[in-house]
């Protein structure tokens, strides 16, 4: 049974992109298990978190210049490879360096992947059915991170947390088996001048990247009011604006600002990042609820979780139904609907709630902030010229994963400051189990507040984005077809009669088209026939027409 192309690209896609998706939100639940395997008590235990996705942001830019020099087949089985070595450093480190450097090179692996595989993806559908490629893209990319999250929880419970990596190496390993298989270089064949590189852009670019996350890191370990977070916060911005001004001064940039300085790919960006606040900031309430107050047993906790997948299944399969019918717009304002509607009902819920509670919760969250992935993803993607899709995209990711880097490390920051601001309004003398447990609660309710303002944002953003315009269809008609339709239902309305071919003079005059015909037919001559005669043939059967 031989596998259609398009399937077997969104195979390769998932299998290069997804682990890296799924280690990166596993070990967020992970953090206090890796610190007593690793012994890395003297770490903060953000730092294995933070350094897969900078490095994965990193690296997004480097997938299409790769392509364009080695090739698909090349290009795809060294990211494989780069990615692989990563989780096995990781998986059978026991220094906490160690695990560190498995985590930069899967990290690298999966961002040079990442920009290759995209465009791959959706031209590999055909373009009649290319909404597909949405389903893909949410089911494969958003439900890798699900798992993770998922598999993240569930593994803290039991204490063996290599078992995800277990998961990774296969991956790793049949991705460079299909990829072999499948895959091509067919990326070289235009490339006949040197590609260009822009170093410093790459330079640029990394300084950002470490400077944010130098920031990040400052602001778990000492707090917002340490010195080194506000140094940290300015290099970042002077670093950006360094990073903005070469990008923008130049033709062939490695990040190309310029392309998503319009109404559609700015304010999609706008809306994947407020979409990610407003997820993180109520999934953290909802976990914390769920562990502070409601233990469950293992089998309605595994219930609950299995919700996040399902509502990625159901988001993904409705936005590659709904995107081209409502536009980008309208579909971010039904997931900003969706959260609101989640972080309202948790306001005024109770603390002990039925496990199917959370469960729907789960299921609502997770599906309205898949709306608002592929409202924002696709908006951005298709809502500038098409043939500035690669490098659009490319910049779009790079800023996304800096934002999902830092995104987390402020929530629990906040969520810290929420519950000392509640426990030291309590009783002072009361420091005991149960103020520390109330306090918890009521800072859960307070994030529950700033999703809910994050989802009021989100929702402008969203109808914003709807007042630009649908923007270009995913799936349509080709335009051969649409051709031969107008044709038909033309004929039909006015029925031509035939007319006879125009008599031949010496003064008519060939069309440039049949002329470059019969030009090439005189070019491709056997040696055997004389110039003269094929021409004349040549000018013969035109005549003759």
């Amino acid at each position: 049974m031989k596998i259609e192309r398009h399937w077997g690209i969104s195979l390769l896609a998932i299998l290069a992109v997804g682990p890296g998706l799924m280690l990166n939100s596993a070990l967020t639940p992970l953090q206090g298990l890796l610190q007593k395997t690793l012994d890395s008590s003297s770490y903060p235990s953000i730092i294995p978190i933070l350094t897969g996705t900078i490095a994965f942001a990193l690296f997004v830019p480097l997938g299409p210049f790769l392509r364009h020099k080695w090739g698909d087949k090349t290009t795809y089985i060294t990211s494989a490879c780069i990615s692989l070595l990563g989780v096995l450093l990781s998986l059978i480190s026991t220094k906490f360096i160690v695990f560190e450097a498995g985590r930069v090179l899967q990290g690298m692996g999966a961002g040079m992947a990442l920009m290759m595989m995209l465009p791959m993806l959706v031209l590999s559908f055909p373009i009649s059915r290319r909404n597909l490629a949405l389903l893909i893209l949410i089911g494969g990319f958003y439900g890798s991170s699900m798992i993770g999250v998922c598999f993240g929880t569930l593994v803290s419970h039991t204490g063996h947390w290599k078992e995800i990596f277990y998961v990774a190496v296969a991956c790793s390993i049949l991705a460079i088996l299909l990829g072999y298989t499948l895959l091509s270089n067919e990326g070289t064949r235009h490339a006949k001048e040197k590609a260009h590189f822009d170093w410093m852009g790459f330079v640029w670019a990394g300084i950002f990247a470490l400077l944010t996350a130098f920031t990040v890191l400052s602001l778990q370990k000492w707090g917002g009011s340490s010195l080194y977070v506000w140094i940290g916060l300015g290099g970042s911005v002077l670093s950006f604006i360094f990073l903005f001004i070469t990008e923008y001064s130049i033709t062939k940039p490695l990040l190309s600002f310029r392309l998503i300085l319009h109404k559609k790919p700015l304010l999609a960006i706008l809306v994947v990042i407020t979409g990610y606040i407003a997820m993180t900031l109520s999934l953290v309430s909802l976990q914390g609820i769920l562990k502070t107050v409601n233990a469950l047993p293992n089998k309605e906790m595994v219930i609950v979780y299995l919700c996040l997948l399902v509502g990625v299944a159901v988001a993904a399969i409705l936005s590659c139904l709904l995107y081209d019918k409502l536009g980008p717009g309208i579909l971010g304002m039904i997931g900003a609907l969706l959260i609101i509607g989640v972080n309202l009902t948790w306001m005024y819920a109770g603390n002990h709630e039925a496990y199917a509670f959370f469960a729907i919760s789960f299921f609502v969250l997770i599906l309205g902030v898949g709306f608002t992935v592929a409202s924002g993803l696709m908006g951005a993607a298709l809502g500038g010229p098409l043939p500035d899709l690669v490098p659009r995209m490319a910049t779009v990711q790079f800023l996304r994963m800096i934002a999902y880097a830092a995104i987390p490390v402020i929530s629990s920051y906040i969520l810290n400051r929420f519950s000392e601001h509640h426990l030291t309004n309590g009783s002072s003398q009361d420091v005991s189990e149960q103020s520390v447990e109330k306090s918890q609660l009521l800072a859960y309710h307070d994030l529950f507040f700033s999703s809910f303002s994050a989802s009021l944002v989100l929702l402008c953003f969203s109808f914003l984005m709807a007042l630009t315009g649908k923007g270009h269809k995913l799936a349509h008609k080709p335009h051969h077809q649409l051709n031969e339709e107008h044709k038909e239902n033309s004929n039909e309305e006015v029925v031509q009669p035939p007319q006879p071919p125009p008599l031949y003079t010496k003064d008519v005059v060939i069309p440039d088209h049949d002329y470059r015909k019969a030009l090439q037919k005189f070019k491709q001559l056997k040696p055997s026939q004389t110039n003269d005669d094929v021409f004349r043939e040549a000018l013969k059967k035109f005549k003759e027409k």
